[in-house]
């Protein structure tokens, strides 16, 4: 025994024993060469000398593999198809059932568990020979922990095959009992609901994309006992106990689990629940191209696995996930061996395993932690300033919008479509906790088509924003650094076709491309690879999430980096305006490139980094991104409303608190005509758009300046409008 305490620092006594050999382990070694006696009687004394499963050690299972082993060798070759009767494999199974019950008391260590594993594999192995030995074919012997079936394609009459799909079904009843007694074949009709429901394991095999029938083996197993695994805890269900209160021990098994392994050094080793029976396939004469497809129902309803460990007191938050597991019997580990789809808010429909091999299966539950403490800060930070930029955005256009001399203007038209982008992809962001909810009890249930709708309505907004972010680079581009040939005709058309236009399909192509079906036999499972789990999105570190919506950010952010630095290099360069010293003038250029910055989407730019496994500094990512890019609204308010003299002058004039500047014409346009003339002078006493068409411009910049919009025609007779971007001035201190 060893002396333990637990978290309540009492003292208890746990007991161990590592048995090789039992009182009866010899006994049953004597029946190996014993020729006088039976294979029926054989079988009969080893299922007596078991029957008592507290007293089984694994020393017993050595001797009852050599047994089998000693019974298929002897009717080898004596009958084609096998000559052992169905008694004895009847008597083989009760024989084995009790050695499942038993509980071997191995090592908890690598080397004592791969030890047993090798003795645990060669048994099972000799219970797949007794099966294949066995005279009948095409039909399931099953005991209360154990069943096989020898499965011959040749037999048309009894061969349960159907275009190689073959269904096993077990009553509720059973299987909380854990009692293959009641397992029988099904039809594998997909009209029968109460056979769908009662579907514990179905098999499917395929050559290529073709069912195909084959000959096989089959061994349903309901613990894991012959597969240890020192990282696999075995569901235990007392008599009399509700599954609830199964769930609750397996949760808290699995949290108390977590918790050990984060206080122990490189604590990354998580006990697993095997929640499913163990299914043992051995296909003669596989096709080529060889699939194996298995549906496996978990045999302990856990709930949404989404939401079944909750947020501890601590901050953590947890989670449990399903895997498709094949057994390694050189190593004594599962490991996930398949392709696993499934259901996560409803897990107990059942779990598809797409293989391509044959050998033990099984499904196993871990739980995993997803995020630490700060993930609700985050949460809470994040809704917080996106939800104080939506009302930044809102002005912005509330401003905006009303003044015609201000929304005319080529760089007022582009940051308002920018602005609507922003705020239509900000407002579906936040308003989806209304709708939809991570334990799926919201109004737009998850992975349904609404969900599918509102995801791809997200992820086609925030592509615009991109696209806008790419042409507000594009317009400061042409009109702070190239000097001449910045001539676009029709470029509102133009640009909002291209901002609006090409990101529409992205969101379809995701969908429809990373959305598939599966179907096993009667079965159909969905694998959204493209909708997360818990929330109506594209889902988070997929082939999809990289490919469509990270991609484009990347490339956003390397085209808008190069305009970026070109406009910072003008911004640098630029001349101070008055009598203003350096200092002054470096805080303006520092405001003037961080504003540049922000509203071109530089700040996604950290999001790539997000994904490194280095937790501090992926931390440090996460908050230097969402400060940034949660806060991107506010910024286009300040940049575009509060810091802007133009809009202010604007307002106050409508509201009475500022007097109207009128400036007369200049001689040089009197000179050039009296409809140049008439125009200047109207311009001029209309807030003059001439000057307000600036945005970033600084009131104490000189009126002669040609910056960022700054004139309406390149010169007073062009009025047809062909020079729509002015030309660069050597003075650029009102970006």
């Amino acid at each position: 025994f060893t002396c333990k305490m637990d978290s309540a620092k009492k003292t208890y006594v746990e007991k161990t024993y590592y048995c090789q050999k039992t009182a009866n382990t010899i006994a049953i070694e004597s029946l190996v060469d014993d020729k006088n006696v039976s294979d029926e009687d054989k079988t009969a004394q080893m299922e007596k000398m078991t029957n008592n499963t507290v007293m089984n050690g694994i020393g017993d299972v050595k001797a009852v593999s050599d047994v089998l082993e000693s019974i298929v060798k002897s009717d080898e070759g004596e009958k084609e198809g096998g000559n052992i009767s169905e008694a004895v494999t009847q008597s083989v199974l009760n024989t084995v059932s009790n050695l499942v019950k038993s509980d071997f008391k191995t090592a908890d260590n690598d080397t004592e568990t791969q030890s047993a594993s090798s003795i645990t594999d060669g048994l099972v192995t000799q219970i797949v020979n007794v099966a294949k030995q066995t005279v009948v074919k095409n039909k399931i012997i099953k005991s209360p922990r154990i069943a096989v079936i020898d499965l011959k394609k040749g037999d048309a009459e009894s061969n349960p095959s159907n275009n190689g799909v073959v269904p096993f079904t077990l009553p509720k009843a059973n299987r909380d009992g854990k009692d293959l007694q009641g397992c029988e074949l099904g039809s594998g009709s997909s009209d029968n609901k109460e056979e769908k429901e009662n579907t514990i394991l179905l098999i499917e095999t395929k050559s290529g994309e073709t069912n195909e029938d084959v000959d096989m083996a089959v061994v349903l197993i309901t613990d894991s006992t012959l597969m240890p695994d020192t990282t696999i805890s075995l569901v235990t269900k007392e008599e009399g106990e509700e599954d609830e209160e199964t769930v609750t021990k397996i949760l808290d098994d699995l949290k108390s689990e977590l918790e050990d392994a984060a206080n122990k050094d490189g604590g990354d080793t998580k006990k697993s629940f095997v929640n499913s029976f163990i299914t043992e396939v051995k296909v003669e004469n596989a096709p080529d191209n060889f699939k194996l497809n298995l549906f496996m129902k978990p045999t302990i309803d856990i709930g949404n696995t989404k939401s079944s460990l909750n947020t501890e007191p601590d901050g953590k938050r947890m989670q449990v996930s399903y895997i498709c597991a094949k057994y390694d019997p050189v190593k004594a580990k599962w490991e996930e061996g398949c392709e696993t789809i499934y259901n996560s808010a409803k897990p107990s429909d059942g779990v598809l395993c797409l293989c391509s091999h044959n050998t033990s299966f099984a499904v196993l539950m871990s739980a995993y932690e997803i995020d630490r403490g700060f993930a609700e800060v985050q949460s809470y930070l994040t809704y917080v300033l996106l939800g104080i930029s939506t009302v930044g955005l809102i002005l912005t256009l509330v401003f905006l919008l009303p003044a015609k001399a201000l929304r005319s203007t080529r760089s007022a038209k582009i940051n308002i479509c920018f602005t609507g982008a922003l705020l239509l992809a900000s407002l579906m962001f936040l308003i989806q906790d209304a709708f939809i909810s991570a334990d799926d009890t919201g109004l737009i249930k998850l992975k349904s088509t609404g969900c599918a709708v509102y995801a791809m309505i997200q992820h086609y907004l925030w592509l615009v924003v991109f696209a806008w972010m790419v042409v507000e680079g594009f317009l400061m581009y042409l009109s702070l650094v190239q000097v001449f040939g910045s001539h676009i005709s029709k470029y509102m058309l133009k640009f909002n076709l291209a901002a609006w236009g090409i990101p529409l399909p992205i969101p379809f192509i995701g969908y429809f491309v990373f959305t598939k079906q599966h179907t096993v036999g009667s079965f159909t499972f969905t694998e959204h690879g493209y909708l997360a789990d818990t929330m109506c999105f594209v889902r988070p570190e997929s082939i999809s999430f990289y490919a469509l919506f990270l991609a484009p950010i990347v490339l956003v952010i390397l085209v808008n980096l190069v305009f970026f630095a070109l406009v910072a290099k003008v911004i640098k360069n630029s001349k101070s305006s008055g009598n203003i010293s350096d200092q002054e003038q470096i805080l303006r250029q520092l405001k003037a490139a961080v504003g540049v910055m922000v509203l071109l989407g530089t700040g996604w730019f950290f999001g790539i980094f997000m994904s490194i496994p280095a937790p501090q500094f992926q931390v440090g990512m996460q908050y230097l991104f969402i400060l940034l890019n949660s806060s991107q609204g506010i910024f286009v308010f300040l940049f575009y409303i509060v810091l802007n003299d133009q809009v202010k002058s604007h307002w106050l004039v409508k509201v009475g608190l500022q007097e109207e500047k009128r400036t007369t014409t200049s001689s040089s346009a009197a000179a050039a005509g009296k409809s140049a003339a008439t125009k200047a002078t109207t311009v001029s006493a209309s807030a003059a758009p001439n000057q307000t068409d600036n945005i970033y411009e600084n009131a104490a910049a000189s009126n002669e300046d040609h910056t960022y919009a700054s004139a309406e025609y390149a010169t007073a007779s062009d009025k047809t409008g062909k020079h729509e971007f002015p030309a660069k001035s050597d003075n650029n201190a009102n970006i």
